[in-house]
Order: structure tokens, then C-alpha cells, then sequence
């Protein structure tokens, strides 16, 4: 081993105990998507399987609901016109639902289908059982689902759509055309329709996921199992460890076909419980850890940890999923998560650059600032003093409002209260009334309130002119060099150092705020977040989560996932690092300030803290850190990469609680027997955890990245998830507050 090898060796130690040996799944492709399935294109929704929830019901109750939103926004107010009213795209679950709706409302309107009616529910293997989960889930609309297996649900579905005379046109749609009237729908005929709504219900058909392995092209591999009968003693590999490739290869065996199962993984986490077992105790060979190399007419090549194998095999099963229509999808104009266009470049390239020149604004000493000064642009043109001989509030406001720091944390904190009431409008559950309602307290009263208002008050009534209250102000908001009271600091009482560190790193140590620090920084945070985890904080408390939680509420499943992603997760670390260096630097400027190591500490403590740069380039910590990474860049990714990048990779202060909340109580249960593996919990994750992959094994969550948010466990369509706690004797005790509309249901049962 080098020694550069043994350098890095204990750092990747030390990143795989604290961010690295967590699992990384990468959702799949999915259509941008709102909570009632509008996309970016006006007038046009997805309900059903393509929304990311493969379940009945909610087909279901989304093809039924987008019907009822259209009506409700009055897209169908209109005189009549030669065109549909609604154009219905897919013929399953989802699109019975909206043509029952749509009939019931006497809309104009035409179901189409590529190939045939309940295509997909046609394509499982025969006698597929069937789950319809949540059990006390009443979908909206007029369907009606009570089947459990496959050719029950079928005669289900087409004598509901018979009773009623809803008709599948079979015509293939090759794209959707918006127009200023509406829509024209193309066939790959050449034909086209013209209709004022489009609602998408065409599921997640599209093409099949392939090995890409030598002979995958033969024509005894197949990605569907229709009969298993037709494979009695044959030789059958089954590739996948899903439930549809535990199924097929549970009804080959009872159809006595000689089956091998083989799955890349070690252990069956993603198919229901049910078929697990079932699998498990049925006598084929399964393959665990493999994989297909080559296929052969007569044999399949595989490797893994039994050694490389070669099996007499007829037929070949690839069952390792399917992905959604993307081609299609951007066809149609809309927005698929985590992929990029060059309207969406721009777009971000847009939003950026106008975060460049707020924060050039905001900052006083910038070129931007000067030219708004030398105009009398706003808010220069605000003069607080001509107010000032009169006015009580006034006097006490003319030194601390009349900047644009003032102006950008009056909006900032507007934000937070007007989107964090959207959020609650969004998502009404008792968790997120409650966190919300915290977060906005915390902003407004001792992060803008405080500072700009009531203690500058204070100061004008006199409160700090002497005695006990003179002293605290002494100490806590000294006189500047111009002889006014810096009372921003007071945001030092919640935002702890290490995230703000300007309390501490004074020219000369200020004991009450290094008191109020350590007290802050490792006694009560770290109580927190044993207690309560990571989140109690920034979740629930410190102001970059609120406009995260508030403002960056509708772009949480645009963070990006992935074992690339998560090693950025250790930039944290680094700039935690920095931060403890530069304290070094400072005591010992303060212990030796008379001495020439002093004066060399305090000297490079300046530099860089604020002053030093390479080629003209600043590589300061102000600039670097407070500017770019928690300002413009943590602002300025917020529409196209979440609002949560500065918290998840940059702040020093969460790479500080990251460390303890490896050693936490606070966990996210998973109830293991109702994990459907929609991976919705992780899609919707802005810290990038892979939630699902927990879940599906049954197993507590306990990645110290999560901030509480609540979405995983609100969007989980079963109810799997719960947060709550372990204590040192394994004992689990699991929150009372609802942070879901299951688990509401569940404790009204």
C-alpha cells in the first residue's frame, strides 16, 4: 500500500461508516407530475400506474379524481365544438375510472387503446393473484374493484365498461400537439382527433428492461408468461426478483416445468411477502447473486457466486421490469424527473443567473448595490430617517431597515409563510400543519421579528442603556465601528455555529456567545438529535430547512440519487473541516494575541475567513461558503435540483449532526408485509435516501441524512413507513402524530 493509500484509507473508513454503507438506488424515469396529475402542459394530466403508485385502487381513484379537476377548473365551460371534450389515452384501470366520470358528467369524450382493452391486466400470468391494497381505501368515482385473481378482475372490469356502453377505440397515438384551443391528437396512422383535455392513463408501457447479453434476441426468450402449462417439462430460467418473476416462476413450477430463478441480488426484497414465501418454499433451484452472461439456443450462460454455470435451458424469462413510454412522453412536451432538455437548461440557466443578481444586490459593497444607490433605486429610495424626529418606530428601525438585507429577509420570510400555507393545503396532515406552523414561528419571530424590530425597540426605549440589559447588549449585540448595535446577530440564538459562525469568530472572544455556542452546539443539538434525529432541527427549526420545506415543497423528487451523488455527501465533511480549522486558528490568536504567533494567526485567520484569493480567483470561506455554496447556489438549484442541495452536501453544521445522528434513537420504521416496492419514498426524498430499499426489507431506516420532512411516509400509498424510536434495549416506541392520510385512516378504524 502507498502512502498515499494509506492516507485516504481511513477517510473512505470513515465515509462508509457515516454516508457510504447506505444503499443507493436510482428511481426510475418518471413524468414530472403534480399532486392531481397535472404536468407542465396545460390542460393535460396522468392518472394511473405512470403517476408511480402500481396499485388498482389508486388508478382508480386518479383516473376519477383528473376528470373531476378538469371540471372544476372549467375546461369544459366552452360553446360546443367539433372537438372532444376529453381525449382519454390507455384502456385500463385508470381510463375506465375517467370514462365512468366523464360519462357520469356528460362530457364528450372517447377512450383510446393501442392494443386491447385492460392490456396490461390481459398480460399477467393466468390465475395471478390479485392485491388490492389499502383494504379501507374507497377509491373515487363510480369503479368498482373487489376481484383476487387475474380473470375475475378481468370480468370485472368488462362488465362494469359493457353496463355502461364505454367503447375502446384501438388506435395507437403516436404523439399529442398542444394548441391554443386545445389539443390534436396524432395517430401513427395519420389519422387525429381534436380534443380540449387530454388525460394520459397509458401506465408504464413501455419497453421491456433487457439484459443486454449475447442472444437476448432468440425467440425462445420472452418477457411475459401467459400459460404456464405451455412449458410442462421444460427447461425455464426466470431472470428477476420482482413479484412479477417470483409469480412466473411459482405457476411454472406447478405447471411441472423445470425452473431456475436467477436474481442479482442476495436476498428477495422487492416482491410482496406472500410471494416470497411462496417462492422460498417451493423446490426449484434459485440463483442467488447471479447473473445471465450469454444465451445460447439450447443452454444459458450465467455467473455469480456459485462459479460460472452453463443449464440446459428451452426457454428464457426476463422479468426485470418495464420503463415508462420517455420517448413518447416527450413527445408530448412534458417533463420527465431528472432528465434535461434545452428548455430546461435554460430554464435553470434563467433562475440562476437572477439569483446572481439578487445576491449581488443584496450584498452593499457590490457594483449592483452602487448602481441602485446612485440612482435612488429601490430601496434606496426609502428614506427611514425623514420619519425618524416623529416617529418612535422610526427612530428604532432607521439604522436596521433601510438596507437590502433587510428587504431580502422580509421576503424570504413572506415566502416561508405563503408557501408554507400552500403546503399545508397540499398535504393537510397533522405532522405537517404542526412542522409548518414551527418553522414559520421560528422565521418569523426570532429570525426576522427580533432582530429588525423588537430589539431595536428595545434599544430606543432604552432597555440597553444600562445596568443588567446594557451589559447583555454589551456583550450579545456590540456597537459597530459606526456606533450602532448589531443586533443581527441575535440570529445566532437559532441558527448554531457551525452553519453561523460570525458570533464566534470575533476579533476578540465574546464569552457569552462562545457560551451560548457550546451550549448550542454539543449539548443541545446533540440531545436533539438523539432524541429526536437530525430533522428535529433542520426540519423543524432552522430557517434554511423552512424555505426548503416551504418553497421547495413541489420539487422534492428532483434531487438526484445514486452512489455518484452520495459521495458528495462528504463535501459536507470537508467544509466542516474548514470551519473547525479556522476556530483553531482564531483561539489561538485570541490566547497568544500579544505575541507574534497572535498576530500571524489573526493574520491568516483574515485571510481566510474573508481575504484570500489565488489568481484573483476569492477562495475564502465568506465568499465560497456564505455566498456561493448557501446562497446562490443553494438558491439557485432549488427548481431543478430541490431545495435541499445546501443542506444535503454543503452545511457544515448538518455534517456535524450527521456524526450524531449515528448514534441516534430516531428511526423511520417499515412494516415490511405491506411494501409494494413503488419506490414512491424514495422518488420523493429530497436528501437522496433511498427510503424503498429499507423498506422492502422490513428494516428501520436510520441514514443520518433525513430531515423529518414527512414525504416519504405521507406518499406511501400502503402505509409502510412510521417514524419513532429504538432505545438502547431495542425497544420501539413509534410517534403518535400522523404524518400520513393511511395512517389517519388507520387510527379511525
Amino acid at each position: 500500500m502507498t502512502l498515499l493509500q494509506k492516507a485516504i484509507h481511513p477517510f473512505q473508513a470513515y465515509a462508509h461508516w457515516l454516508h457510504l454503507r447506505w444503499p443507493a438506488g436510482i428511481p426510475e424515469a418518471l413524468p414530472e407530475v403534480g399532486s392531481q396529475g397535472e404536468t407542465k402542459v396545460s390542460g393535460l394530466r396522468i392518472a394511473g400506474d405512470l403517476r408511480g403508485i402500481p396499485l388498482l385502487k389508486f388508478a382508480a381513484d386518479s383516473g376519477a379524481k383528473a376528470v373531476q379537476e378538469f371540471i372544476k377548473e372549467g375546461a369544459f365551460t366552452k360553446k360546443p365544438t367539433d372537438a372532444l371534450d376529453l381525449a382519454i389515452i390507455g384502456g385500463g384501470v385508470a381510463g375506465l375510472s375517467a370514462a365512468l366520470e366523464a360519462q357520469n358528467s356528460a362530457l364528450k369524450f372517447k377512450v383510446y387503446e393501442s392494443t386491447e382493452a385492460f392490456s396490461t391486466v390481459v398480460n399477467f400470468t393466468n390465475k395471478k393473484p390479485i392485491f388490492t391494497y389499502p383494504t379501507n381505501m374507497q377509491p373515487a368515482g363510480k369503479l368498482k374493484l373487489s376481484a383476487e385473481i387475474k380473470e375475475n378482475l378481468l370480468t370485472e372490469l368488462r362488465s362494469q365498461a359493457d353496463a355502461k356502453n364505454i367503447d375502446f377505440h384501438i388506435q395507437h397515438v403516436g404523439r399529442i400537439e398542444r394548441q391554443q384551443s386545445g389539443f390534436i391528437v396524432h395517430f401513427e396512422d395519420g389519422s387525429y382527433t381534436k380534443a380540449k383535455r387530454i388525460l394520459l392513463c397509458t401506465g408504464r408501457s413501455g419497453d421491456h428492461r433487457q439484459l443486454n447479453v449475447p442472444g437476448e434476441h432468440l425467440e425462445k426468450v420472452h418477457n411475459r408468461l401467459f400459460d404456464p402449462n405451455d412449458y410442462q417439462g421444460k427447461n425455464v430460467l426466470v431472470v428477476g426478483g420482482g413479484d412479477t418473476a417470483l409469480e412466473a416462476a411459482n405457476s411454472l413450477y406447478e405447471a411441472n416445468a423445470v425452473v431456475t430463478l436467477s436474481y442479482r441480488g442476495k436476498e428477495f426484497t422487492r416482491p410482496k411477502p406472500e410471494n416470497t414465501e411462496t417462492t422460498l418454499a417451493l423446490d426449484f433451484t434459485k440463483l442467488m447473486s447471479s447473473e445471465v452472461t450469454k444465451i445460447k439456443p439450447e443452454s444459458v450462460e450465467l455467473t455469480g457466486q456459485q462459479g460460472n454455470l452453463t443449464l440446459a435451458n428451452d426457454f428464457v424469462f426476463i422479468m426485470v421490469g418495464r420503463q415508462a413510454p420517455v420517448d413518447f412522453l416527450k413527445r408530448c412536451g412534458i417533463n420527465m424527473l431528472g432528465h434535461w432538455s434545452i428548455s430546461k437548461a435554460v430554464s435553470f440557466l434563467s433562475v440562476f443567473l437572477a439569483v446572481i443578481l439578487i445576491y449581488r444586490w443584496k450584498t452593499e459593497d457590490s457594483e449592483i448595490a452602487n448602481i441602485f444607490l446612485s440612482n435612488g433605486w429601490f430601496p434606496y429610495n426609502i428614506d427611514w430617517y425623514e420619519w425618524a424626529d416623529s416617529n418612535l418606530f422610526a427612530r428604532a428601525l432607521q439604522d436596521h431597515v433601510g438596507t437590502p438585507g433587510f428587504y431580502y429577509e422580509l421576503v424570504y420570510t413572506l415566502i416561508i409563510i405563503i408557501f408554507g400555507v400552500r403546503r399545508v393545503i397540499r398535504t393537510p396532515t397533522p405532522y405537517i400543519r404542526l412542522q409548518t406552523l414551527s418553522l414559520v414561528l421560528f422565521q418569523l419571530i426570532p429570525l426576522f421579528l427580533l432582530p429588525y424590530l423588537i430589539l431595536p425597540l428595545m434599544g430606543e426605549l432604552g432597555v440597553f442603556n444600562s445596568g443588567m440589559g446594557g451589559w447583555i447588549a454589551d456583550q450579545l449585540f456590540p456597537m459597530n465601528e459606526i456606533g450602532i448595535r448589531e443586533y443581527w446577530r441575535a440570529v445566532g440564538l437559532i441558527l448554531a455555529w457551525p452553519l453561523f459562525i460570525w458570533n464566534v469568530f470575533t476579533p476578540e472572544p465574546q464569552v457569552l456567545w462562545l457560551i451560548i455556542a457550546v451550549m448550542q452546539t454539543f449539548v443541545i443539538i446533540p440531545w436533539i438529535v438523539y432524541r429526536y434525529g437530525k430533522g428535529a432541527y433542520c426540519g423543524w427549526i432552522c430557517s434554511c430547512g423552512a424555505l426548503a420545506e416551504t418553497l421547495g415543497d413541489a420539487h422534492r423528487a428532483k434531487m438526484p440519487h445514486g452512489p455518484v451523488w452520495n459521495k458528495l455527501n462528504m463535501a459536507g465533511q470537508v467544509i466542516l473541516g474548514a470551519v473547525i480549522t479556522l476556530l483553531l486558528i482564531r483561539i489561538v490568536g485570541w490566547v497568544f494575541a500579544e505575541s507574534a504567533l497572535g498576530e500571524a494567526s489573526n493574520h491568516w485567520f483574515t485571510q481566510m475567513a474573508y481575504g484570500f484569493s489565488y489568481l484573483g480567483l476569492p477562495l475564502n470561506y465568506s465568499l465560497i461558503v456564505d455566498y456561493f455554496l448557501a446562497g446562490i447556489l443553494g438558491l439557485g438549484l432549488y427548481f431543478h435540483f430541490s431545495g435541499r442541495t445546501w443542506c444535503r452536501f454543503f452545511c457544515p453544521l448538518a455534517a456535524l449532526m450527521h456524526i450524531y445522528a449515528r448514534f441516534s434513537q430516531f428511526r423511520i420504521f417499515a412494516e415490511k408485509s405491506k411494501c409494494i416496492s413503488c419506490n414512491a419514498c424514495t422518488s420523493t426524498c429530497h436528501q437522496g435516501i433511498d427510503v424503498m430499499n429499507f423498506a422492502s426489507k422490513g428494516q428501520a431506516m436510520e441514514d443520518p441524512q433525513c430531515v423529518r420532512c414527512s414525504a416519504c411516509v405521507e406518499v406511501c400509498p400502503t402505509g409502510v413507513l412510521s417514524f419513532g424510536s429504538i432505545n438502547s434495549k431495542g425497544k420501539v416506541t413509534l410517534d403518535k402524530l400522523p404524518a400520513s392520510q393511511v395512517q389517519i385512516n388507520e387510527q379511525k378504524i
